[in-house]
């Protein structure tokens, strides 16, 4: 695997809590910061792609986003 070094900065106050977070479960501050930003990316993949789905089939509406949540909880 290929890596790359990036510069990062964060607010003291959060980079305390990345630092905290990251060794409460067992990462280094990179895996950490790597895990949440490819969390980031699928969400806004999924966001893309439910756009994508909307402006060729309307709106999802309350009934179907019941059904969804139903059927996760399952």
């Amino acid at each position: 695997m290929t890596v790359d070094k990036l510069s990062l900065s964060f607010e003291s106050s959060l980079a305390r809590r990345i630092r905290r977070a990251a060794k409460s479960s067992g990462q280094s501050v990179s895996a950490f910061v790597a895990d949440a930003v490819e969390h980031r990316l699928k969400l806004e993949a999924a966001k893309s792609l439910i756009g994508e789905w909307e402006a060729e089939h309307g709106e999802i509406s309350e009934r179907e986003m019941a059904a969804v949540r139903k059927r996760w909880r399952g």
